[in-house]
């Protein structure tokens, strides 16, 4: 079971179908279910495996220092974690991996991945070559929200991350965050980013409903 998404479709791709279930075995793929509320991965755990989202939503988080939690991203099906932290060679991980509802995930060895197996499998250089592109581009999207939550206006945050949706999505878009967890996201006070949203909205920077947003004008 895969799902057929693009983030899984860029781990395997140019890989056979007809080599995908072997490569699968070879690697020491197994899938897990975990209820809401589950851990994947805790922070400071012991980093073997790369993880697949099949199904459900997961959340990636970091732990404060006075127990709180940031959200760093939110991952649909087809998402990839853990693969940059087992790339940069981390022995424990530095986030906490949490299913936001009911999911399953499929768990690739990395040890495997990155060993060729005794059958010299053809389809192991092409998914490490898979494997790293998705590392970087995932690191490039660690940089972009570095940027965001760097900016020092809750007003400049939310523009900055809905012009960053922008290219994609248009002017109408649909973000993965419900009010509390876009504040964290942003490392925003969710009253201070409620606040900050209705004065968007009356100065006619953008129209909002829910997770819905439009841009009505370019950020000044």
């Amino acid at each position: 079971m895969l799902p057929a998404t693009q983030k899984a479709t860029e781990l395997f791709k140019d890989i056979a179908a007809a080599d995908l279930q072997r490569m699968l075995a070879c690697i020491g793929a197994e899938t897990a279910s975990i209820k809401k509320g589950g851990i994947i991965l805790l922070e400071g755990d012991s980093l073997r495996h790369v993880g697949i989202v099949l199904a459900g939503q997961l959340h990636v988080l970091r732990e404060n220092y006075d127990g709180s939690r940031l959200l760093l991203a939110t991952m649909p099906p087809g998402e990839i974690f853990a693969e940059t932290m087992c790339y940069t060679g981390a022995s424990k991980s530095l986030v906490t991996v949490m299913a936001k509802v009911d999911s399953m995930v499929m768990l690739l060895d990395f040890s495997r991945i990155l060993r060729t197996c005794s059958s010299s499998c053809p389809f192991h250089a092409k998914l490490i070559e898979n494997m790293l592109r998705l590392v970087v581009s995932k690191n490039l999207m660690l940089q972009h929200q570095m940027a965001i939550v760097s900016l020092k206006s809750v007003r400049s945050k939310v523009l900055r991350y809905l012009e960053s949706l922008e290219p994609e999505q248009g002017r109408d878009i649909t973000i993965p965050f419900n009010r509390e967890e876009l504040a964290n996201y942003l490392c925003v006070e969710r009253s201070a980013l409620s606040h900050e949203l209705a004065r968007m909205k009356k100065d006619g920077l953008i129209e909002y409903r829910k997770n819905n947003f439009r841009i009505m004008a370019p950020a000044t």
